[in-house]
C-alpha cells in the first residue's frame, strides 16, 4: 500500500484523512471542487478544536465565528488563524463564483491544509510528532506521481510565494481590525465597570487555597491570574474557566516530572508571560504551559501539596 501525505491524519480522524485523499486525487482534474473540499476539511477540523475547547456549550457557532473565537481566546496563533481564514474565503469564492478556479489557489490550499494538520497533531495529539516531508501531488502521467515542491514549474512556485505574501498582508489587516474592536470593547467596559468580575474574585476560594500553599498574586489580566510561590519562586497561572478551575504550570518544571506531563494538556497563550515561548513549527512564538483542571477544592489543594513536594526535591 502506497503512503499518502495525509496518512498521519488517521491518528485523530479517518473521515478527514479520507477527505484529504479525495482532495489530492482530484487536485488538477477538478480545481473548483477541490477548493470547496479544502474549505470543508478546514471547517471540520476547526469544529473538532471547538469541541475540545468547549466553545459551544451554550450555543452553536458558525464556521467563521469558530475561527474568530479561537483566535480571540488565544487558542490558535495568528499564523494558523490566517491560514484558516484564507482557506475559508477561497472556498467561499469557489462556491459562489462560476469562473474556473486558478491552479495557484489549489496548490496553496493543499499546502496550507498540510501545515494546519501538522499543527493540530503537535498541539492536540502528539507534541513529539515527526513531521513528514511536504510533497505536492503533480500529475505527470496517466496514473499520477508525487514530486517535491522544488520540482514545480518556476512560474507556479513564484505565484505560491506571492500568494503567501498576500496572506501575510491580510493577516496584518485582520489583526488591526481586531485590535480596533478590542479598543472599542474596552471603552464600553470602562463605562460599566460594575459588570466586570476579576478572576481572583470569582475563584476566591481557590485563590485562598493557593495562598495557604504559599502562593501570592503577582499579576492579573482578563485571561489569567499569575501566582508566585514565596519560597521556590515557581510561577502558576489560573485560567478564567467558569464551571471548573484550571491552572497552568511552567513546561520546564513539568518536563522534569513524567507524571505531570502525562496528565497535563498543552495550552498556549500570551497571558502566560513568564513561561517560555515555542514556535511550534510556526513563525510566531507564543508562551505555553501545561493545564490541569479541578472540580473540587479538596482535589485542588491535594494537587498543590504534591507540587510543593516536587519543588522541594
Amino acid at each position: 500500500m502506497s503512503n499518502r501525505l495525509f496518512d498521519f491524519v488517521r491518528q485523530f480522524s479517518n473521515e478527514l484523512a479520507d477527505l484529504a485523499q479525495s482532495i489530492e486525487d482530484q487536485l488538477f482534474e477538478n480545481p473548483h471542487g477541490t477548493l470547496m473540499q479544502t474549505r470543508l476539511y478546514a471547517e471540520e477540523l476547526v469544529k473538532i478544536i471547538s469541541q475540545k475547547e468547549g466553545l459551544e456549550k451554550i450555543y452553536p457557532l458558525k464556521p467563521a465565528e469558530r475561527i474568530h473565537k479561537l483566535y480571540r481566546q488565544d487558542l490558535i496563533e495568528e499564523e494558523i488563524y490566517t491560514k484558516l481564514e484564507w482557506i475559508r474565503r477561497t472556498g467561499n469564492k469557489a462556491v459562489h463564483d462560476v469562473k474556473k478556479a486558478e491552479i495557484k489557489d489549489v496548490l496553496e490550499a493543499h499546502k496550507l491544509l498540510f501545515e494546519i494538520s501538522v499543527w493540530y497533531m503537535q498541539v492536540y495529539v502528539n507534541f513529539d510528532f515527526e513531521v513528514p516531508e511536504y510533497q505536492l501531488p503533480v500529475k505527470t502521467s496517466q496514473e499520477g506521481t508525487l514530486i517535491a515542491l522544488e520540482d514545480l514549474d518556476e512560474r507556479i512556485r513564484e505565484e505560491v510565494k506571492r500568494q503567501i505574501e498576500v496572506i501575510r498582508e491580510e493577516s496584518m489587516k485582520v489583526h488591526q481590525r481586531l485590535e480596533a474592536k478590542a479598543v472599542q470593547n474596552s471603552a464600553v467596559l470602562e463605562k460599566a465597570p460594575e459588570k466586570m468580575v476579576k478572576i481572583s474574585e470569582s475563584k476566591k476560594s481557590f485563590c485562598d487555597i493557593l495562598e495557604k500553599n504559599d502562593y501570592i498574586i503577582t499579576n492579573e489580566t482578563p485571561k489569567a491570574v499569575e501566582f508566585e510561590h514565596t519560597i521556590s519562586k515557581q510561577i502558576i497561572y489560573m485560567a478564567p474557566n467558569k464551571k471548573e478551575t484550571s491552572i497552568v504550570l511552567d513546561p520546564n518544571f513539568v518536563n522534569k516530572h513524567e507524571t505531570l506531563k502525562s496528565n497535563g494538556v498543552r495550552r498556549s497563550s500570551t497571558a502566560y508571560r513568564k513561561f517560555p515561548k515555542d514556535l511550534n513549527k510556526g513563525k510566531t512564538p507564543i508562551n505555553f504551559g501545561y493545564m490541569y483542571t479541578f472540580n473540587s477544592e479538596a482535589e485542588f489543594d491535594l494537587f498543590l501539596k504534591s507540587i510543593n513536594i516536587f519543588q522541594s526535591n
